[in-house]
């Protein structure tokens, strides 16, 4: 059944695909699996509350406004101004730029083409290495991710060669304009193939504040044989926008895979889904998140973590900081099959709440099918401890300051595991402007 609140929207995108469609633009290898996909979202719609999925995420309020498919218009100056401003200082790195979903050669500095290979994903759609690594998910309960399969228009392709180790990071910008309300739907798709590595950073940046948008994002990632990928997803974004984030990973043997993920406080709604398939033995993957929700903020953080194979290897810390009517979501799930013997796999997740009226769900799950496996999880909730906010009183240090302490203190679980220190400068940078600016009313 369809939501009232959000059938106007409904009603528009399958125009919008139909429109699209009859235009030739779902045309090839892709307009079955875009037909396929379209179908599961018109016999559900938007995820609702009934879903187990979204139990605590209501997307009514959100998707409400009347959204338009057609990207803003702005001049080449202030775009420049906001790349310049989204770059990370001291970030030795290649740049690679994205205005409203489409790659901005102009306004990027990448690697030599024997290094990577970087190409607006529709130029690889019909190609060998798209059709064996990009995943199309058949998933009924997941309508989302189908609608962004029927009506993604472009994004990024990033391949690593075999052997390559990426002598720098790859920063990501993604500018978004708005004129009005508007929705986007970018995929992306990146390979790391044999004993190869690599590390991209990825923000969003919206030129104008003063429309809504929806970024409903679709990243695969395929890391062959032994390769390594360190993934930074910072989202610091404006109060109107709306993040709908998913991130399919898939590991053969012997890979390692590093995510982190920072939720700062800004945007109104953040979703992130992020799936691992380690779909090899002696895989190795980190996930590493920390949300910072204030205002009416509602955060969400859904991870599940797939062992297939013996002898792999997870871990997964995500730690919550929460004030004055902040929502947040953690859902961690970790699936051990029956052949995934020898696994071990840890999840622990911490919530720190400074106001009262703050609210945090959280339900981390473990299933586990084999016998001979280490695995453990865990969930705490809580306040300050008061007798270390009276220890550092107690020591001359302000009661701002000494909370301040305790806050950074509760954080660095995730924030001491960031290898690049020009990252992690600036991650901390943003924590405590976000904690000077928004968190004051802790005190």
């Amino acid at each position: 059944m369809v939501d009232q609140l959000t059938a106007p929207l409904y009603n528009k995108l399958i125009a919008e695909f139909e429109i699209t469609d009859n235009a030739g633009n779902n045309n090839g290898d892709l307009s079955n699996t875009r037909k396929k996909a379209l179908e599961i979202f018109k016999a559900k719609g938007f995820p609702t509350t009934k879903n187990e999925e979204w139990k605590f995420t209501n997307l009514s309020p959100f998707l409400n406004d009347d959204f338009s498919f057609i990207p803003g218009r702005f001049e080449e100056e202030t775009i420049i101004a906001a790349v310049n401003k989204a770059v990370i200082p001291g970030l030795d790195a290649y740049l690679l730029v994205l205005l409203n979903g489409r790659i901005q050669f102009a306004l990027s500095v990448l690697p030599d083409e024997k290094l990577a290979t970087i190409l607006p994903l529709e130029s690889v759609l019909d190609t060998q290495v798209f059709k064996d690594n990009a995943v199309f998910s058949q998933d009924e309960n997941n309508t989302l991710l189908a609608l962004n399969t029927a009506l993604f228009t472009d994004g990024y392709f990033i391949e690593i060669p075999r052997s390559v180790v990426l002598d720098k990071p790859v920063q990501i910008v993604h500018l978004y304009t708005a004129d009005e309300n508007t929705w986007y739907q970018p995929r992306h798709l990146i390979v790391v193939n044999e004993h190869a590595k690599a590390e991209l950073l990825e923000a969003s940046v919206w030129i104008k504040d003063t429309q809504r948008i929806v970024l409903n994002s679709v990243t695969q990632v395929s890391l062959k044989e032994n390769a390594q990928l360190i993934q930074y997803n910072i989202q610091d974004n404006a109060a109107d926008e709306r993040l709908i984030n998913y991130n399919q990973v898939s590991q053969l043997q012997y890979s390692r895979y590093d995510n982190f993920t920072f939720n700062l406080p800004g945007a109104e709604l953040i979703r992130n889904n992020l799936e691992i398939v380690l779909n090899g033995p002696s895989t190795e993957t980190h996930l590493l998140g920390l949300y910072l929700v204030g205002g009416q903020q509602l955060t969400d953080n859904h991870t599940a973590i797939h062992h297939k194979f013996p002898n792999s290897e997870s871990n997964e810390i995500y730690k919550g900081v929460l004030l004055e009517n902040g929502k947040a979501v953690f859902n961690g799930k970790v699936f051990v099959e029956r052949p995934a013997q020898k696994t071990n796999a840890f999840q622990q997740n911490n919530n720190l709440l400074l106001s009262n009226k703050a609210q945090v769900f959280a339900k981390p799950q473990l299933e586990i099918f084999a016998d001979d496996v280490k695995c453990s999880h865990g969930c705490t909730v809580g306040q300050f401890d008061p007798e270390s906010l009276f220890y550092l009183r107690a020591r001359g240090i302000s009661e701002e300051s000494a909370r301040k302490l305790l806050v950074e203190a509760f954080m660095f679980d995730v924030t001491q595991k960031i290898e690049n220190e020009a990252v992690k400068e600036h991650v901390q940078s943003l924590i405590y402007q976000k904690m000077e600016n928004s968190f004051s009313t802790i005190v």
